[in-house]
């Protein structure tokens, strides 16, 4: 199993840079699921994502309200947002139905998922917190999955 890739992230103009780079590289039927605590960037990385994807990244806000939000670009994009869901909220949202072959799902909070015992399956995995010495800086572990591989910039 690959290990994965490290990232640190000075600003949120990085941040968003490496989100524009795996949004690149999808092609519809993936799932990215995010990590990480309240202002760790996680929108941030998700703007990015449609931004790579052909989107405006300016039209993408953190569905904290909705839960779901629907782009349409070269394929569909979910953008979902779990923080102020319970666990037994998650069973009637109907996240299944989301997982098509010609859309791309994105699941803010996905430690929600993980708590209620989800199997996160193939999923792309993004974890983002905070470095433990600079208050800016975001270090960022991507897990592809095989699928994704981002390299680091030389």
């Amino acid at each position: 199993m690959a290990r994965p890739h490290e990232f640190l992230s000075r600003n949120n103009e990085q941040t968003l840079e490496l989100g524009r780079r795996l949004g690149e590289q999808l092609n519809g039927g993936e799932v990215v699921l995010l990590f990480g605590p309240l202002g760790a960037g996680k929108t941030v990385f998700v703007r990015g994502m449609a931004s790579g994807m052909g989107l405006q990244p300016d039209e993408i806000r953190s569905p904290s309200f909705t839960l779901i939000n629907e782009h349409r670009g070269r394929f569909i994009f979910y953008h979902v947002d779990l923080y102020r869901l319970s666990h037994a909220s998650l069973t009637d949202l109907g996240l299944e139905d989301l997982y098509r072959s010609d859309a791309v799902v994105a699941v803010e909070w996905a430690e929600r998922l993980e708590e209620a015992g989800w199997d996160l399956g193939d999923s792309i995995i993004v974890e983002i917190d905070y470095h433990p010495t600079h208050e800016d800086t975001r270090i960022l572990l991507i897990d592809g999955g095989g699928l994704i591989v981002l390299e680091a910039e030389s």
